[in-house]
């Protein structure tokens, strides 16, 4: 691999210890490693299955293809419900990794909202990359909502205000010379909901993820405008975090971690097939709705793991143009490339 960690990784022996999990989704667990000085024992919360890739840490059968895991560290993988309960998991010590997106991580740094902060060590995802998914706003197959000045005076879900995908519709209403507060009504939905809503009337468009939007096509719905048409190029919007108190006493387990996340990566590009199977299988997901996006060109682009810190620097400038933060801050300081090796 292009940069070598094996220098790094003496095993930590200090004694740490042993946080309350949440949700189940246990991964390789060593129960007695912390207080014994054995292995390391890291803990990865994350919130959406599949659509965030490091999910995949938590199959087994995925698990045993990698290198380090279960030598170099051990691994407890767990899902929150949102990203608010992840950052509460780390503030509380009992999560040392967790996936946030662009105004989970930029809110997380600007209130330190856990103790001794937190440092992006890896990018899930991008979004409005040209060759691959970009997040899209569909409205239903017979619509008039054919485009975005059809928007105005409609209802359109979100999954909830204040996040990454709501930032898709204000940028874009303001490109429209849109009031995105006063020219379109925003109701809070689960994802999962929004094909019916628009079915039965109750919202006239919804942004869709790329594992929902599986769905959308499905129902012939009317693409009425992408995250590509909104953003000049690609930004990250998914990421991995790990908290500075972690990375202080279990840098090298996660930098093991890292050489892992790399592996499996390539390994799912490499294993398609078997990995959809056992991703649909593990999630309870019906196969056809995997197969419909992940790892193809109707998925995010993942590829590239690293993080580029113009373009981080760039997305988080912007959530504070449209009002998501209040401030920005300087991401090389909350932000590192030296846990994941390069592509």
């Amino acid at each position: 691999m292009p940069f070598d960690n094996s220098s790094r990784r003496s095993f930590l022996k200090s004694s740490a210890a042993i946080g309350t999990l949440g949700m189940s989704g246990l991964a390789g667990c060593s129960a007695l490693s912390n207080v014994t000085g054995g292995t390391p024992e890291l803990n990865l919360a994350f919130t959406v299955p599949i659509e965030n890739i490091a999910s995949l840490f938590a199959i087994e059968d995925i698990q045993s293809e990698l290198t380090n895991l279960g030598s170099e560290y051990e691994l407890n993988v767990t899902r929150d419900q949102s990203t608010p309960d992840s950052l509460n998991k780390m503030a509380a010590g009992n999560a040392d990794m967790a996936l946030l997106s662009t105004v989970s991580y930029a809110s997380a740094v600007r209130q330190e909202a856990v103790p001794g902060n937190i440092s992006m060590i890896a990018t899930d995802f991008w979004d409005a990359h040209p060759d691959w998914y970009g997040i899209t706003i569909f409205s239903g197959s017979d619509s008039d909502i054919t485009e975005p000045a059809d928007l105005e005076g409609a209802t359109i879900g979100v999954n909830a205000q204040g996040t990454g995908v709501h930032a898709l519709i204000v940028k874009k209403f303001q490109q429209e010379g849109l009031d995105p507060e006063n020219d379109a009504e925003i109701v809070e939905l689960p994802f999962p909901t929004f094909v019916e809503a628009i079915n039965d009337g109750r919202i006239d468009a919804g942004v869709f993820p790329a594992i929902f939007a599986v769905s959308a096509r499905g129902e012939g719905f009317t693409e009425v405008y992408t995250s590509q048409d909104t953003w000049e190029q690609a930004y990250p919007f998914a990421y991995t975090v790990a908290s500075n108190n972690s990375l202080d006493e279990k840098g090298d387990a996660i930098a093991a971690w890292g050489e892992d996340f790399r592996e499996m990566v390539n390994y799912a590009y490499d294993n398609r097939s078997e990995v959809v199977s056992l991703a649909a299988e593990y999630f309870e997901l019906p196969e056809p709705l995997v197969d419909g996006f992940f790892l193809t060109n109707n998925d995010y682009y993942r590829q590239d793991l690293t993080i580029d810190m113009d373009r981080l620097q760039f997305t988080m400038d912007e959530m504070v143009n449209l009002g998501f933060v209040e401030e920005s801050f300087d991401v090389t300081e909350y932000a590192t490339n030296d846990y994941i090796p390069e592509n």
